[in-house]
This record gives structure tokens, sequence and C-alpha cells, in this order.
């Protein structure tokens, strides 16, 4: 994936953090929450195929997930 701006990230005091990548043919967004609970939303949006079961494997052992919960479309 040829990279078209450096990843942007934030860290609001109020909502937790956010982060964005954007890419030549896709793109994602990561928020994650401290509180009232820890909380984390992946979304990733591609115009190349790839395995949704693979990226969501991947995103689960990396943020070490008790829980996930996805779709595809």
């Amino acid at each position: 994936m040829t990279l078209l701006i450096d990843p942007v990230t934030h860290r609001s005091d109020r909502f937790g953090w956010a982060g964005w990548v954007h890419w030549e043919t896709s793109g994602a967004h990561f928020y994650a929450w401290e509180t009232p609970l820890v909380f984390f939303s992946v979304d990733i949006y591609t115009c190349l195929a790839f395995e949704p079961s693979t990226a969501v494997s991947f995103t689960k052992s990396y943020f070490d997930a008790t829980h996930i919960t996805s779709r595809a479309f």
C-alpha cells in the first residue's frame, strides 16, 4: 500500500485516542476509550481484496482483546 500521508493520531482527555491513516487505495481509522469502559474500534477501508477473518484475527491478537465483534461488507 502506498502511504499518502503519515498516520495522524490525537489524544483527547475526554474521549481517548483516535488515529487515521490514508493509503492510495485504502484507509483505516482507530478509536479507543479508557473510560467509562475499555473499548476500541477499527475501521478498514480498501479497494483491494483481502480476507476479513485474517484482519480480525490480527486485530484481536495485536490488542490482546478478549471479545471482538466484526462485520465485513
